[in-house]
């Protein structure tokens, strides 16, 4: 019987190459007692059909939905399929343009076991370009302390990174339906207001990437405005410092600025090593 499931959506502006690279990085784990979860967010592109059509792993399970829901919907989809299965303990996440290290779930299924307090681990990661280039090394706190501290000014994981039990989603709930980009923010602070506890594994099982229209989709009036008042929802339930509510206004300002801009402070933060909390993660 197999207990971990891997959940993955697949929408028609994704990449074909970069799909190829992220599916086949799920075939080649280590661990590879999995099932494999694909939601179609609505209708693909002949190519994108073709592909899986091809993919002969009795492991990948495909469902479709007739119309795009965006991504916390087409998760809750396949999430509602997933609990009702008593089979599955773990449940890891994976982009349509991310690649995983061959041994992530080994490592993750293992903390895991290993740890029962432990509810959700991400890893350490690498940002990746276009053409596969590393951009940058990010190394997240590993303890749950130091990583609930990090959650008031910034995510704790790179979300297509994480592998959590399924008692996070029935304590904490599914992903939220009425937030731009920040299904995973609200869950993690539902998960902490649960008293669920988080990790990181210190290695870099993820590569995560950031392609040319990645500041498009996190920059502008609206995506800054819900921001603000994402964060701020979140920050009344976990109930920070109060100079907290005022970063998070801050933070979303920033965000409302022109992608370009946020594209070039971004790797200039990155050159000099900033060591304050970051106002564009």
């Amino acid at each position: 019987m197999k207990d971990l499931v891997v959940l993955m959506s697949v929408y028609h502006k994704d990449k074909l190459d970069f799909l190829k690279q992220s599916v086949q990085s799920i075939i080649d784990q280590t661990f590879p007692y999995f099932d494999f979860y694909i939601v179609f967010d609505g209708p693909v592109s002949d190519e994108i059909e073709e592909f899986f059509s091809s993919l002969k792993d009795e492991r990948i399970r495909l469902f479709r939905l007739k119309e795009n829901r965006g991504l916390a919907k087409a998760l809750n989809f396949l999430l509602e399929i997933v609990i009702r299965d008593s089979q599955y303990e773990f449940i890891a996440r994976m982009d349509a343009d991310d690649i995983s290290m061959p041994m992530r779930f080994e490592k993750q299924r293992s903390f895991l076991v290993s740890d029962p307090e432990v509810s959700c681990v991400g890893s350490w990661y690498q940002e990746i370009d276009d053409s596969g280039n590393i951009l940058s090394n990010r190394r997240l706190p590993i303890s749950h302390d130091k990583l609930r501290k990090l959650y008031f000014t910034r995510t704790p994981f790179a979300h297509p990174s994480v592998m959590y039990r399924r008692g996070l989603i029935e304590r904490a709930g599914f992903y939220p339906t009425d937030t731009i980009l920040m299904e995973d923010n609200v869950l993690w602070g539902k998960a902490l207001k649960a008293g669920l506890k988080f990790a990181n594994i210190p290695e870099y099982l993820f590569k995560f990437r950031i392609d040319k229209i990645f500041f498009n989709r996190r920059s502008g009036i609206k995506y800054g405005w819900n921001y603000i008042i994402t964060r701020n929802r979140i920050n009344r339930i976990l109930e920070p410092p109060l100079y907290l509510f005022f970063f998070s206004i801050l933070k979303g300002f920033v965000k409302m600025m022109p992608a370009f801009i946020l594209r070039y402070s971004y790797g200039i933060k990155k050159i000099v090593k900033v060591k304050l909390p970051s106002l564009l993660n």
